[in-house]
């Protein structure tokens, strides 16, 4: 099933607290995979959010392993101000809480302090590595198209703690990418921490903070989006890793934090 057409159980109408039904083929390990199980709770915030008041941060807490089937996704307004509203969303499966997701919402205000990012790196797309879409690999890549430009492949005991390239969804995913997108694209780039491995082991994210910083959306979902992830520090089975994506046209989109476990 493709991403539109999961999100399209979503919509104003609903009720605060419903059954949702979590897609076969997007799987990562023993899990739906985490950017599919996130826009899935913000999918279901969306639609009572007013379009005024664009996506800031999301803070998401993965506290157990989401799978296919039904589930329960439960939303709730913490606050909502004049300029901000905070709010909150649950999944819940099997009567054990799944994911909890904590999202901020700001409209714009007067400043007198505009500090612009720096742009897209450059790297020659024509070298290359595309992310195999058989073998021993996450069944929820093959909804993606990846180009990686900088760092190696998983499991090839990389050198290098820093891993980029570009993405795009894959297939028939030609409709307009959006906040939902997004979500999908940043956490779909294998964490960083797989790359220095010699052989398979399995990793997992326990937190995910995401900030958006460019709000000139949507472009098309045919169009690369450029990511560059960083370990910032790694121990005890724990790596901290920062990212950043891209829109097409370079401009900085999000800002990414995780705190990946690795077993290995």
């Amino acid at each position: 099933m493709h991403f539109s057409q999961v999100m399209q159980q979503f919509g104003a109408n609903k009720p605060d607290n419903m059954i949702i039904d979590v897609p076969q083929a997007w799987g990562q390990g023993r899990a739906v995979f985490g950017g599919m199980a996130a826009a899935l709770a913000m999918a279901h915030l969306l639609p009572v959010i007013p379009v005024t008041m664009p996506l800031r941060s999301v803070s998401v807490s993965f506290v157990a392993p989401l799978n296919a089937g039904p589930a329960l996704v439960q939303r709730r307004v913490l606050r909502q101000g004049k300029s901000v509203i905070q709010a909150q969303v649950e999944i819940t499966q099997d009567d054990q809480v799944a994911l909890v997701l904590l999202a901020s919402f700001g409209a714009a205000r007067p400043s007198a302090h505009q500090l612009h990012a720096s742009t897209a790196p450059r790297w020659q797309t024509d070298t290359c590595h595309t992310l195999p879409k058989q073998g021993p690999v996450p069944e929820f890549t093959t909804h993606f198209d990846y180009r990686i430009a900088h760092g190696q492949l998983p499991f090839s005991a990389s050198p290098l703690r820093e891993l980029g390239g570009d993405i795009r969804m894959a297939g028939n995913e030609s409709s307009q990418a959006g906040i939902l997108e997004l979500l999908a694209l940043v956490d779909a780039w294998p964490p960083v921490s797989l790359t220095l491995l010699n052989q398979p082991a399995p990793a997992s994210s326990l937190t995910w903070t995401i900030e958006f910083i460019a709000h000139d959306l949507p472009f098309n979902n045919t169009d690369w989006w450029r990511y560059l992830a960083e370990i910032d520090y790694g121990a005890d089975g724990y790596h901290h890793i920062a990212a950043k994506l891209w829109q097409p046209n370079g401009k900085l989109a999000a800002i990414s934090r995780q705190t990946v476990t690795v077993f290995a």
